[in-house]
């Protein structure tokens, strides 16, 4: 009978984790996040990858950002919230380090799955920057100060990209 329940209660816990799923981040998300819709922003401080700091916006202010990243062209509240921080991830990134660098930013190493995972949702949900990034998630995603879209967004719309996310977060976020 001990046998019985073991096998039972060792049965229900591989059952529960194999529901977890085994989601990696380079299933779906890695590429989304190589997108020039995200790397353009994620670059912009980076020397090495020609970031915008250092061409086309080479001596330009931040407070001249403002003038043409307008609340009408991004659709932010803020127009001042328009970068990415430096030291981010950025294009060139294989998937770990992709991974890596964006649970990083977060400070994970100091918290547990679950504040990660709130986190996760908060900046990947929310943050108008990254739904700049995401085809069709806003009525301003893509829209450039010149008036044309950036082409090369996440594709596949909000309601995917948040169900991705998500596997990848049940999957216990591998950064592989």
């Amino acid at each position: 009978m001990k046998i019985r329940i073991f096998s039972v209660i060792v049965f229900m816990v591989w059952s529960v984790s194999s529901l977890a799923g085994d989601t990696k981040f380079s299933d779906h998300l890695f590429a989304k996040f190589q997108v020039k819709g995200c790397t353009t922003c994620h670059d912009f401080f980076e020397k090495e990858r020609s970031g915008h700091a250092f061409t086309s916006h080479k001596g330009r202010t931040s407070e001249m950002c403002v003038l043409c990243h307008t609340q009408e062209v991004t659709g932010f509240k803020n127009a001042d919230e328009w970068f990415a921080r430096p030291g981010l991830y950025m294009s060139g990134m294989n998937a770990q380090q992709t991974c890596e660098a964006t649970k990083a930013s977060l400070n994970a190493k100091f918290k547990n799955n679950t504040k990660i995972a709130r986190d996760l949702e908060l900046h990947l949900f929310e943050d108008p920057r990254v739904l700049w990034g995401i085809e069709g998630a806003t009525p301003k995603s893509g829209t450039l100060p010149d008036g044309t879209k950036e082409k090369d967004l996440a594709k596949g719309g909000l309601k995917i990209w948040k169900e991705q996310v998500r596997e990848w977060i049940r999957g216990g976020m591998k950064c592989q």
